[in-house]
């Protein structure tokens, strides 16, 4: 594959992929299909710690939060294919395709079809807990240095606090410390294992999860095995060989196929318990057999074709 078509390739499939995701997961607020999983959860009979009715509202900021999530993998997509052109930067399409991945995989955990209400809006608290936490602990090193943070900055320190409060307010029991915490039934899940678990549905078996994410992260974090890998030898003008600062198209390819995977395994967990349909129900065929984002593309416009 040369480089020009890849790039063509992989710009079609990342643009069908945004028209796919914009038209389904736009709206601002998901509506579930009556007598979907979605729609049962709204209807739940739990009670407050008052004795009220939850309500809508705990399940509804769960699906706002994956809402947002996936607003955010949309926008890595289209950087992605902002990027694309015959003259490209070599790294920033990995450096996208790896947000992009460990968003997915946030939401690929919380909207695990069959784990019922209570379930969901408790890995949505954890969620919140552990990054309310983390804007916490960065407002307030900020300040104990003496710098004036703008008002919003500031509030992040208070983010906590409202999150112990919708806790407390639901009736779960309050969660332990730390940022790897337990808040009622559920417990956080590490970026790793979150990313390994919706990478085994994209990727071949012979090549573990894991290592998939960590080669996305060694490219990210600037560590030296990862940025070899784009790199490649070439003689110069005295005749010695020296490595030259190069994207393979074999490697923007399977970035681009691993990212709109993780988007389609995502979109189909949604589906699935908003029960949107099943001529709703993919974006892409896995295990296909099909080897380029083209491919991909292509099953998205046959799916487009019939929504």
């Amino acid at each position: 594959m040369d480089h020009q078509t890849a790039v063509s390739d992989s710009r079609q499939a990342l643009e069908v992929t945004q028209r796919f995701g914009n038209r389904h997961l736009g709206p601002a607020k998901w509506e579930p299909a009556a007598n979907s999983e979605a729609a049962a959860e709204l209807a739940n009979t739990e009670k407050r710690a008052d004795g009220t009715p939850w309500g809508e509202n705990p399940p509804r900021t769960a699906y706002a939060a994956a809402n947002l999530m996936m607003t955010a993998v949309l926008d890595n997509l289209a950087g992605i294919g902002k990027l694309l052109d015959e003259q490209m930067p070599v790294i920033g399409p990995t450096i996208l395709a790896r947000s992009a991945i460990e968003i997915a995989a946030s939401v690929f955990w919380l909207m695990e079809p069959g784990i019922g209400v209570v379930n969901r809006v408790c890995r949505e608290l954890t969620l919140s807990l552990t990054s309310a936490r983390r804007a916490g602990q960065i407002a307030r090193e900020f300040q104990d240095q003496g710098f004036t943070l703008p008002a919003e900055v500031a509030a992040a320190a208070q983010d906590e606090a409202r999150v112990l409060r919708r806790i407390a307010d639901l009736g779960i029991a309050p969660p332990t410390a730390g940022y790897s915490s337990r808040v009622g039934t559920e417990q956080a899940i590490s970026d790793t294992a979150a990313t390994a678990a919706m990478l085994k549905a994209v990727i071949p078996p012979s090549a573990p999860p894991e290592f998939v994410y960590r080669a996305y992260s060694a490219v990210t974090h600037g560590q030296i095995d990862g940025l070899m890998n784009f790199t490649a030898p070439a003689v110069s003008s005295d005749g010695s060989t020296l490595r030259h600062w190069y994207l393979p198209p074999e490697v923007l390819d399977s970035t681009v196929q691993v990212t709109i995977g993780a988007f389609r395994e995502v979109y189909r967990r949604i589906n699935k318990v908003m029960g949107w349909g099943s001529s709703r129900a993919t974006c892409g065929k896995s295990g296909s057999g099909r080897s380029t984002a083209a491919d991909l593309a292509y099953d998205a416009l046959v799916l487009l074709s019939l929504i």
